[in-house]
């Protein structure tokens, strides 16, 4: 079955869409991390302020998708480069954090050695599958990127073939508006009196 463009575009859309969506709906981690009114960690409370901000800057994006301004669409694919690197920092401070610098031992196991052993072992699987998860993440952020660099890559082609199709139909009007006038002068020549002329006999 083929697929004509005018439903490719279709789907591009409705892809960037949901990946808009889908960002914008990671960005109420900011809002539920302020009323939480934990602010203990002045880093955590940065990143919270900045998830809200960011949400505030999707939901424009989504605006300007759905509306296909193309001005405004540059600036938010922009603004998505920089949230992913953003949030790619911010998953690498958070997980050494955790994996390296916080204590999981358990003060009630001390005493058991192989009940020890074991939670040790529990949290070493459970962190190399939470590192993986994260990884994946990060990779599904960076393709998120992609798609959209790519629909505003194809939006510019777009935008550009309009601009171009004008200039020529704007161009091909005045040269056929220039030439009528010329055929005009040319008729107003032939039509005038031959006083003054030299009949050919």
């Amino acid at each position: 079955m083929l697929i004509d463009d005018t439903m490719l575009t279709k789907f591009e859309n409705l892809g960037v869409y949901l990946i808009t969506v889908f960002g914008l709906l990671n960005k109420l981690s900011g809002f539920y991390g302020l009323i939480s009114l934990d602010y203990s960690n002045p880093f955590v409370v940065c990143v919270h302020v900045y998830s809200l901000l960011a949400l505030f800057i999707f939901g424009f994006g989504l605006y300007s998708i759905s509306k296909d301004k193309y001005s405004f669409i540059r600036w938010f694919i922009l603004f998505y480069w920089i949230d992913f690197i953003i949030s790619t920092i911010t998953t690498i401070v958070f997980s050494v954090q955790w994996f390296v610098y916080t204590d999981h031992s358990l003060p009630d196991l001390e005493d058991s050695p192989e009940e020890k052993q074991q939670h040790d072992d529990s949290f070493k699987a459970e962190s190399i599958v939470s590192i993986v998860i994260l990884c994946l993440v990060r990779l599904v952020h960076l393709y998120f990127a992609y798609v959209l660099t790519c629909y505003y890559v194809s939006m510019s082609k777009t935008h550009y073939s309009k601009m171009t199709a004008a200039v020529d139909e704007e161009l091909n009007f005045a040269g056929y508006d220039e030439m009528n006038e010329d055929d005009d002068d040319d008729l107003d020549d032939d039509s005038r009196p031959l006083s003054g002329r030299t009949r050919p006999f």
